[in-house]
């Protein structure tokens, strides 16, 4: 929990966070988070409001990383790879089955232009026999910041704080599409710029 609360004070003072659906979390069943990837400091962003741990899915080779190996491991990651992805989708499978949250970013990669990419079907392979559901989420306001691969050549006042949102959407069925996902979280993104 100090780690967290260190990484929340450290950012706040270059960011503002808004959270909006947090209700949509269930409090006790397990939860597929699936969404959007925009920033190197996502998994960040969603686990701050929240008081449960999210079990992240992420690339072998950064799980692996020497400076990062340590909190990946103590925050309860599933490393993943092409090679053993079939073992990976079996431990999110057992990590629900016991209510936890599991979260992946079903594009595979940080977006490089801000648009929300392919949502790849990995994810509907974790085995459905826990009781829960997927809760999409949409994050706006991480492109074109520094831990974004999209760096604007607009320059901001070093005072100025960058206002981020992370959406979370209603619980939808675990057995719900790539591509249906991935048009439920345009549509959250669409209803941001209304």
């Amino acid at each position: 929990m100090i780690f967290w609360s260190v990484l929340e004070m450290i950012l706040s003072t270059r960011h503002k966070y808004n959270y909006v659906g947090l209700e949509n979390i269930s409090k006790t069943d397990a939860v597929l988070l699936l969404g959007n990837h925009v920033s190197w400091i996502d998994w960040i962003l969603l686990q701050l409001p929240l008081d449960r741990k999210i079990n992240y899915m992420m690339d072998k080779d950064i799980y692996y990383w020497k400076l990062m190996h340590y909190i990946f491991k103590k925050g309860e990651a599933i490393p993943i790879s092409k090679r053993g992805a079939k073992d990976a989708l079996k431990e999110a499978g057992k990590r629900l089955e016991n209510g936890k949250i599991v979260g992946l970013f079903p594009e595979g990669g940080i977006t490089e232009d801000g648009e929300i990419q392919k949502f790849f079907r990995g994810y509907e392979m974790i085995p459905k026999n826990y009781n829960g559901s997927i809760v999409p989420f949409y994050i706006d306001g991480t492109f074109g910041s520094i831990f974004s691969k999209y760096k604007s050549k607009k320059k901001k006042s070093i005072f100025a704080r960058r206002e981020i949102t992370v959406y979370f959407g209603k619980a939808i069925p675990k057995d719900t599409k790539a591509d249906e996902l991935q048009e439920i979280v345009q549509t959250m993104k669409i209803s941001t710029l209304e």
